[in-house]
């Protein structure tokens, strides 16, 4: 077996706009300037488990992840106080450190980075605050042109990291949050 995904995209779903920007501006700009590096390519986002209703989507999203060359997460405030985006991201620090070979993850921020962990701040990020807006008539303003020269400057940096990802193993690391216990909702008791 070998990778079957070229880039996982991580980000908070609480992150206010982050999602809508990834989805109208950021995840089909970069696949298809991925797909003008490397040819055929695949991105995935988690908008792409739809066709895996009922199935367990923390163990669907693990399996994502182990199957994938290298991590670009979204960073924005809300991305460290979410379990599965912490998760996430230790999986791909921890599959760094154990095949000595940094660079899997490629952060870029959405917003803020002053909240962020020490140890993330320490990290080259790709800035792309000024192009966060997340409105499909963003592509009617001149600012879009140079989000998408970055995006593509992104795309050409992406392919060349992708280039030195170990091989694939079957026992990569994935880590996932501790199970959540159930909520069990008390009936409220009348005339008791």
């Amino acid at each position: 077996m070998d990778y079957n995904i070229d880039v996982f995209v991580s980000y908070s779903r609480r992150a206010g706009w982050v999602k809508q920007w990834i989805d109208n501006h950021f995840y089909p700009n970069l696949k298809k300037c991925l797909e003008d590096e490397i040819g055929s390519t695949s991105v995935f986002i988690d908008k792409q488990m739809k066709e895996k209703v009922g199935l367990p989507w923390p163990d669907l999203l693990a399996e994502r992840l182990g199957e994938s060359r290298l991590m670009i997460p979204v960073l924005s405030p809300p991305y460290f106080e979410s379990e599965w985006c912490v998760a996430e991201w230790h999986t791909m620090e921890k599959r760094e450190k154990e095949e000595e070979t940094p660079g899997l993850i490629y952060p870029i921020v959405f917003s803020d980075g002053k909240k962020f962990p020490e140890s993330v701040r320490n990290r080259q990020l790709c800035k792309f605050k000024k192009y966060n807006n997340p409105h499909l008539s963003f592509k009617d303003t001149e600012p879009y042109n140079h989000f998408y020269r970055e995006v593509k400057r992104l795309a050409r940096r992406v392919s060349k990291r992708l280039d030195s990802v170990p091989p694939w193993r079957e026992d990569w690391p994935v880590l996932k949050p501790e199970a959540e216990k159930p909520h069990i909702a008390r009936i409220p008791r009348y005339g008791v």
